[in-house]
């Protein structure tokens, strides 16, 4: 196998583009990496981390110098620009869970710092479930002063992820005048970190009713006009969470994942088993994760669908998410991306390129989708 050092981070880097990082801040980063003489895992993640880091501390002190003087246009951009240094070295798998900890509370911090700047609000919400919370973030399409009800897409994003992640899910709908609540899905950000919710399929579809009675008793929000919306692992949850809300309008999954449909051989060693798997899941054994995400391969969906899936995702081929499209007894839409990932090689071609190179563009037919059905 002919691997360069910066081929082992071709999923970090699509990740991070897809959350915003500058793609020159990336390159910089990238010829670090090059710069190492003997391959290393662990020169590597010191490079990567100690990198992103110098960046970060770069970009907030211009933060907080524009806070204090008012600017605060200046005040959120590099707010954000700090977070996404941070989610840049939240990407990295590490046994070390402390180490992603502290990181993932550095992109949360000044990912919320970031919002408060905003001009439309975004808001912190904590929704109820059993004895603990799910954290999300509600995010309005304008500064709701004003009375009205608006329509909401409910957002979900796999394993791994975050709720700052789906901001990127949530801005296109703003845009276009639609709430986006965004949810640390169990085994996710603060609700694995702060209250050690972990990943099973169980779990997640309980979370999925919490979400949804949360959203409906809301006097701002109209229980009449939701929408399912994922990508990648959440795109199989928008599907599953669909089959179980017979109220909702829409559901969008964004090459989606199954796992109990997914070419499991494929899927990578990093997701099945390990410290960093163990804590996100719950379990020592990789096959018990997987039994356990089973249940959200069940359920067909009445409601408009739409599909958005690749031919060069060899996690789910076509065939695995034509087993998803038919699945859908009402009115649907399947768009088949036919673009090649310019990170494909021999060596290199994982589930994450195709969803993350393509989502620049994508996002805004799936947007549409959403709000010509809401409204």
């Amino acid at each position: 196998m002919k691997w360069r050092i910066r081929d082992l981070l071709n999923p970090v880097v699509t990740r991070s583009m897809i959350y915003g990082a500058d793609p020159f801040d990336i390159e910089y980063v990238l010829q670090k990496v090059d710069r190492i003489e003997k391959m290393s895992g662990k020169e590597v993640k010191n490079v990567w981390f100690s990198e992103w880091q110098r960046k970060a501390q770069i970009y907030l002190k211009n933060a907080v110098k524009s806070e204090k003087k008012g600017r605060t246009i200046s005040a959120r951009e590099y707010y954000m620009m700090t977070a996404q240094c941070c989610y840049a070295c939240y990407m990295i798998n590490t046994d070390d869970i402390e180490l992603k900890r502290g990181v993932y509370n550095c992109l949360a911090k000044y990912y919320k710092k970031a919002v408060s700047f905003r001009s439309n609000l975004v808001e912190y919400v904590e929704i109820p479930f059993g004895d603990i919370v799910i954290p999300a973030y509600l995010h309005f399409p304008d500064n709701r002063k004003s009375d009205k009800s608006y329509s909401c897409v409910m957002t979900y994003s796999g394993i791994g992820s975050c709720k700052e992640e789906l901001d990127m899910l949530a801005l296109p709908l703003n845009e276009r005048g639609i709430a986006v609540l965004c949810v640390d899905m169990p085994g996710t950000g603060s609700s694995l970190f702060d209250y050690d919710l972990k990943c099973n399929g169980a779990v997640i579809e309980s979370a999925f009713k919490a979400i949804h009675d949360y959203l409906v008793s809301r006097s701002d929000i109209d229980a009449e006009n939701l929408a399912n919306y994922g990508l990648c692992m959440g795109g199989g949850y928008a599907f599953r969470a669909s089959s179980l809300m017979p109220d909702v309008k829409c559901c969008v999954s964004l090459f989606p994942l199954l796992l109990d449909i997914a070419d499991v051989d494929s899927v990578p060693i990093w997701m099945k088993r390990g410290k960093w798997a163990n804590f996100q899941h719950g379990t020592i054994d990789g096959e018990t994760f997987l039994n356990e995400m089973k249940t959200l391969g069940q359920g067909e969906i009445s409601c408009d669908f739409l599909m958005v899936h690749s031919a060069d995702d060899n996690w789910m081929d076509t065939d695995a998410t034509m087993k998803i499209f038919n699945r859908a007894n009402g009115y649907k839409e399947r768009f088949p991306v036919v673009e090649k990932p310019a990170y494909v090689s021999e060596e290199t071609i994982m589930h994450a390129m195709p969803v993350g190179e393509q989502f620049h563009w994508v996002k805004h037919i799936a947007s549409d989708f959403i709000a010509e059905r809401l409204k």
